[in-house]
């Protein structure tokens, strides 16, 4: 059995690694999503890149987690390790996404946004949607991605809460399905 200190070392660890990979997904998302013509990969790909994959690098990084702690951990050790990892990859995430999207490529979410206005359009007009309710429908997108442009400190800092409180549910639940206690041997009586 390892220390809590070492772990949680190790759980940061596997966090910024997990936080990598979960953006370059993102970002390679982004460019998918700007680049596509096709409806079903517009709705599928926040499925697939966003929950799918995310998930099952959690489910890995959590079972190397628990291996690096010897194999066996209680529910109060795994929260902490599984909680810290998700915390440390929600900063790297965030942070460099940030980075990305407004230093980097500055026009590449205006680009998905636009994108995914189209591909709406395009779709709603093959399936002979009124008029009326499509430029109702494009309105609304289009007031939600101005909405989202400028977002007031204390909006960023709600999102922030927010987003710790969920880390915080995820790790617990995670923690529940993985938690592992020793097994208990009876002792022999030996006289």
């Amino acid at each position: 059995m390892i220390d809590k200190r070492s772990m949680q070392k190790q759980a940061a660890v596997y966090g910024l690694l997990y936080g990598v990979v979960i953006l370059i997904i993102g970002i390679i998302a982004l460019y998918w999503i700007a680049s596509t013509r096709a409806m079903p990969v517009i709705i599928a790909s926040p499925v697939l890149l966003s929950f799918a994959i995310p998930v099952g690098l959690a489910i890995f990084f959590t079972l190397k987690l628990r291996n690096y702690a010897g194999g066996y951990w209680s529910m109060r050790e795994a929260a902490s390790g599984i909680f810290i990892m998700f915390l440390t990859a929600y900063f790297i995430y965030s942070l460099g996404n940030y980075v990305y999207a407004h230093k980097v490529d500055k026009g590449i979410t205006e680009r998905v946004q636009l994108n995914i206005v189209k591909v709406t359009t395009d779709f709603a007009s093959k399936q002979n949607v009124p008029t009326e309710e499509l430029d109702e429908k494009i309105d609304q997108i289009k007031e939600s991605i101005e909405a989202g442009k400028n977002p007031t400190v204390g909006h960023i800092i709600q999102g922030i809460f927010f987003s710790i409180i969920i880390i915080f549910v995820a790790a617990l639940i995670f923690a529940a399905i993985f938690k592992k206690e020793p097994p208990v041997f009876a002792k022999s009586v030996s006289e």
